[in-house]
């Protein structure tokens, strides 16, 4: 049996892959960083990934 350890943050536009043990949990998804758990409501950049994916823009 395969156990996963790491998934894709959930916000829609992140690229970061984050592990279940260091992810934060909102509505019960995983994300990498508050920014992304709080959908970037004051237009934060991801703190993870913010030169790759800039998932705040």
């Amino acid at each position: 049996m395969t156990t996963v350890s790491q998934v894709k943050c959930a916000c829609g536009s992140c690229l970061c892959v984050v592990s279940i043990e260091d992810a934060i949990i909102k509505d019960g998804k995983p994300y990498c960083c508050e920014a992304c758990a709080n959908s970037h409501q004051s237009g934060e950049v991801c703190t993870q990934c913010q030169s790759v994916c800039g998932c705040a823009s």
